[in-house]
């Protein structure tokens, strides 16, 4: 298995260690790039005349924003539906109901879930079709469109 030397700094420690390369690619890249995209975001501003400090409050304000860019409305719909689905999924077979949280919520490929059930994958995918179309009538008939 190939090994990948990474170096972590954080203020004046700087810790170096060897990491396999699903690793890297699983938990590092994703960290590093995101780091380098707000780099180059606070370049840009500096670049425009904004300081550093008024980067991270620009920041902070958008954030905000997006937080609370929702309104009323909006949110009670959403409040009603995830009711809905908690009732739909209170409504389902144990097993219905593993099937759903895993390969829906936790996103597990149908696959992975079949090794997990030692069972076909043709077999679960199949349960997992007609699960969606047990869901979508109930929602159908709690009056949402889906």
């Amino acid at each position: 298995m190939q090994k990948r030397k990474i170096t972590i700094k954080s203020g004046r420690e700087e810790i170096q260690m060897e990491v396999t390369e699903e690793e890297y690619q699983k938990f590092y890249r994703p960290w590093w790039q995101q780091k380098k995209k707000e780099q180059r975001n606070r370049e840009a501003m500096e670049a425009q005349g904004y300081r550093t400090e008024s980067y991270e409050e620009w920041k902070e304000n958008d954030m905000r924003t997006e937080l609370f860019s929702e309104s009323l409305e909006e949110m009670m719909e959403k409040k009603a539906m995830l009711e809905v689905l908690k009732e739909a999924l209170d409504s389902l077979m144990p097993e219905e109901r593993e099937l759903a949280e895993k390969v829906f919520g936790e996103e597990m490929q149908v696959s992975e879930y079949a090794k997990l059930k030692m069972e076909s994958r043709t077999t679960v995918s199949s349960r997992k079709k007609r699960l969606l179309d047990k869901l979508r009538r109930y929602f159908a008939e709690q009056g949402f469109d889906v």
